[in-house]
């Protein structure tokens, strides 16, 4: 085998578990997006058996309107973590391209320029959204753990009005050196709940 070979071979070793990390948090986002779909297909999809199932399943994921919130630290529910934030918008991306409608909650009254950021419409702060109120069936609500190996999401879809859960997800997401910086909204605060030493086999 030459040298060209054994480099390329080094390489595409190296180069996998970046890949596998890369593809947890979407994976994780479909995963709980399925349970969630499959629940709530079962709920309100309906048995009329003069309509295909296909074409009940899609009239049902239209007429569901949802609000995407952020998962919190199940140890502390006024915390949360970028992780946290991309797995709602994985599940959301799912679900909507399944039919489902998503209100944003963000959406600012106008939108903001700036010269050297850019252009911004989503917002944090409360007195430039465009509205506080909501009008979904359901909101997209859930909590994480976290441990030194894995993090682990449950995620629910509850009604609005009833506050019952019409639909329960969970998956787990490894802890991969690039996924550290996601799991910490403190910048590296002394009680930060990640681990602060790494050590990997190589």
């Amino acid at each position: 085998m030459n040298r060209f070979t054994v480099i390329l071979l080094l390489l595409a070793a190296l180069l996998i578990p970046l890949t596998a990390a890369a593809g947890n948090v979407p994976d994780a986002g479909i995963s709980i997006a399925k349970q969630l779909d499959s629940q709530l297909m079962m709920r309100f999809a309906g048995k009329d058996e003069n309509t295909k199932k296909k074409d009940r399943e899609a009239l049902a994921r239209s007429q569901i309107m949802i609000m995407g919130t952020t998962p919190v630290n199940i140890n502390n529910l006024e915390e949360t973590s970028p992780l946290a934030r991309q797995i709602t918008e994985e599940i959301s991306r799912w679900l909507i391209d399944r039919g489902y409608r998503f209100q944003e909650l963000r959406k600012g009254k106008y939108l903001r320029f700036d010269r050297l950021a850019g252009e911004f419409l989503l917002t944090r702060d409360v007195s430039k959204l465009v509205t506080t109120s909501a009008t979904s069936q359901a909101i997209l609500a859930g909590t994480y753990i976290v441990s030194a190996k894995q993090v682990r999401f449950s995620m629910r879809l509850i009604h609005t009005n009833s506050n019952e859960v019409l639909a329960m997800g969970t998956a787990t997401v490894p802890v991969t050196d690039d996924l550290l910086p996601l799991l910490d909204d403190r910048k590296g605060g002394s009680d930060s709940l990640v681990p602060t030493v790494r050590t990997r086999l190589q």
